[in-house]
């Protein structure tokens, strides 16, 4: 299995590899930089284990190897991410945004004695606690239609509207209690989406404040009495396949379990999360082909 999902990362930064000059100076490409990252998260290991030969198959092994310095150097650099986003854009191949769209956010919890510089405080599970947050909007592809990595202590209401500027089509968007706000009703539907998610206390009273109308909306489609209109409870059950997603993008082998001890500072856990993502899609993609 882990050779099979090698195989098919591998196929795609080969293909984006063609599509990306090299910059001149480099003394590896970005595609062997990106491999060498791929290969260290797959096997749950910090990078400086992968840029030892002895720790790869001769199988997959590249000709030359990189050093721990120069990982640490290129891996902080635009180009490598922007790699790493058109390698999922490959893995999702011609796959479109669906019409239903879910949004949540997941902490990535540390240990409270952590001296990471650049983790915050903020609501974690069930708890305040320390660290970072991936926040995403799936609708079935194999990789999220959009998503953000930010410390803890970031708004997921405000991080749902970046997220949805960047989408494209039209649809609903389901979300739980946090988003339910008229600001993101109102943004949602400047940007072709409406806004799905129930109050705080639903039944109750509507206030003397602003409401928008597309918050009105979605109040009447969810509180409205299931034989009247059971269209809005029965679309918002929909809502509960994020948090499959996110289960099963902790619950394999190689997926994105408790940060580990090497994955530290923001720019590396940007990289960590978006290297599990991948390694997920791939899953996805193998497990459907072996379904249909």
């Amino acid at each position: 299995m882990e050779l099979e999902r090698w195989a098919e990362l591998s196929a795609a930064v080969s293909a984006i590899a063609l599509e990306i000059k090299r910059r001149p100076g480099d003394v590896h490409p970005t595609a062997l930089i990106v491999r060498v990252h791929l290969w260290s998260a797959l096997h749950d290991r910090p990078t400086c284990w992968a840029c030892k030969a002895p720790n790869w198959k001769p199988s997959t092994r590249p000709a030359v190897l990189p050093d721990q310095s120069t990982m640490s150097r290129r891996m902080r650099r635009k180009d490598f991410m922007a790699f790493l986003q058109r390698v999922g854009e490959r893995l999702n191949g011609k796959a479109k945004s669906g019409w239903v769209k879910v949004v949540d956010g997941k902490p990535l919890e540390l240990p409270n004695h952590t001296s990471d510089r650049d983790a915050t405080w903020g609501r974690g599970v069930s708890r305040i606690s320390v660290g970072y947050k991936i926040h995403a909007i799936f609708s079935g592809n194999p990789m999220p239609d959009a998503f953000a990595i930010t410390t803890l202590n970031v708004c997921e209401k405000t991080m749902a509207g970046r997220m949805v500027k960047s989408l494209g089509g039209c649809g609903y968007l389901l979300g739980d209690t946090h988003y339910d706000a008229s600001w993101l009703h109102d943004f949602c539907h400047g940007n072709h989406h409406q806004l799905l998610c129930p109050r705080a206390k639903p039944g109750t009273g509507r206030g003397h404040h602003y409401n928008s109308p597309h918050r009105l909306q979605a109040i009447d489609m969810l509180e409205m009495p299931r034989p009247i209109n059971c269209f809005g409870p029965d679309l918002y059950n929909q809502r509960t396949d994020i948090e499959r997603d996110f289960s099963q993008l902790t619950c394999f082998g190689g997926g994105l379990a408790q940060l580990p001890s090497w994955v530290r500072r923001i720019w590396r856990v940007r990289n960590w999360v978006m290297a599990k993502l991948l390694i997920n899609a791939v899953r996805i993609r193998l497990n459907r082909r072996k379904a249909g």
